[in-house]
């Protein structure tokens, strides 16, 4: 049997509105990142915070909370479930080939998001992203109606979970003996953050790995039975097989009705999210109001990343050649590369082997950082892409993708 050649996609091949919101997102998935990876990621949750905040910073929490957390991870699920679709569609002459390549493809990633979390940052999502990968190629031949349908069996997940864990803990409530267990088992938690915390600040190395570690013990079991990003994979690629993205010219009138369609609904939704965010939290377990918040979070993040990605298109077709969108198209197209180097820098500025600046650093001074750092990518991928075929994550992982070194610098 003849062996088949199969190779990474070219330049002339990729979608240049991919690499565009790629970068967008990888600017949306900073700002959200900043300020916990320099507070840390469960110091809100459990109130580990100071209570007498400034107003400079709770507009500033709202700022990012309204307009970034749980947005950005969306937009980059959803090119993710598009990445597959166009990689299980190379020209080729079996399938057999291909799969074995992607398996491979993800296998690295999760190599990759195994030392991230290790050695830089416990909010990792490469992880993830590998695991469902691997789900996702189960639906590779399915048919549209049965991937809607799953994606929508696993976005209900994390809401009937939710609904469970909060009836559960109302039933509890009226129980002495059940409420007691609850508060010592929170407060044993709020103390188990408390201490990583305290190593983050001061702690060497190796201290600081140790704590992350735990830290991401806390949040794995959670996040593995929110199978969000897989529900986003699939309706990621119902919009590649749709052709809404490569076709954008003939689809604008629909992407510009579902454009105000989402802002609307978004700010809506955003706005009871907000609210519930900066109100009283129970002290004793999940409310009803948690199960709202968890469900106006998810369903806030989704519209508003349409809203964002429909967005990008209609700005792209009023102006194709756009410095701004080379900017962010470079960042795209070295996302792996520059969504690494965040975590690199950011954990050089946060931990006591750094700058030592773990929560010292305000709301309005993470915003002005993320921009900087930003900025910085954007301009350094620029000059880097005109120097090199790719970013050094994104050539070590093809050349690990394909067994065969890439090349690499632009002769």
């Amino acid at each position: 049997m003849m062996k088949q050649n199969y190779t990474p996609t070219t330049q002339s091949e990729r979608v240049a509105l991919l690499d565009i919101l790629r970068g967008f997102a990888v600017f949306g998935i900073l700002m959200v990142n900043l300020p916990l990876m320099l507070n840390g990621i469960f110091a809100e949750v459990f109130s580990v915070v100071n209570d007498d905040i400034s107003i400079s910073q709770m507009i500033c929490c709202i700022f990012v909370q309204f307009f970034f957390a749980g947005k950005f991870y969306i937009i980059f699920s959803l090119l993710f479930g598009y990445g597959f679709w166009l990689f299980m569609n190379k020209k080729t002459d079996t399938e057999r080939g291909i799969l074995p390549i992607f398996r491979r493809r993800l296998l690295f990633l999760l190599i990759f998001g195994i030392g991230h979390i290790a050695f830089f940052w416990a909010g990792d999502i490469l992880l993830f992203y590998a695991l469902f990968g691997f789900i996702l190629i189960l639906f590779r031949k399915s048919s549209n109606k049965k991937i809607f349908v799953w994606s929508m069996v696993f976005l209900s997940i994390p809401i009937v979970s939710i609904f469970l864990v909060t009836l559960a803990f109302t039933m509890l409530a009226h129980l002495p003996e059940a409420q007691l267990v609850i508060t010592e088992v929170i407060s044993a938690h709020r103390e188990e953050i408390k201490n990583i915390m305290e190593i983050y600040s001061t702690g060497n190395y190796v201290e600081v790995m140790n704590a992350r570690i735990e830290e991401y013990k806390l949040i794995f079991n959670a996040s593995i039975l929110s199978p969000v990003p897989l529900a986003m994979f699939l309706i990621g690629v119902l919009i590649a097989k749709k052709g809404y993205i490569s076709n954008w010219v003939e689809n604008l009138p629909k992407i510009q009705k579902f454009f105000w369609w989402t802002l609307g609904v978004g700010i809506f939704i955003n706005i009871i999210c907000t609210i519930l965010l900066f109100s009283v939290k129970s002290p004793t377990g999940l409310t009803w109001k948690d199960m709202l918040l968890v469900i106006t979070t998810l369903f806030g993040g989704i519209t508003f990343a349409f809203c964002y990605g429909s967005g990008i298109i209609l700005l792209f077709s009023k102006q194709q050649k756009n410095y701004f969108f080379d900017l962010l198209s470079s960042v795209g197209r070295m996302a792996l590369t520059n969504y690494l180097c965040q975590s690199i820098i950011v954990a050089f500025l946060a931990y006591s082997f750094g700058l030592g600046l773990f929560g010292k650093i305000a709301m309005w001074q993470c915003i002005l950082l993320v921009i900087t750092i930003f900025v910085s990518q954007a301009y350094i991928s620029r000059w880097w892409l005109k120097k090199f075929y790719f970013g050094p994550f994104e050539w070590l992982w093809r050349s690990l993708t394909y067994l065969k070194i890439q090349p690499f610098q632009r002769k």
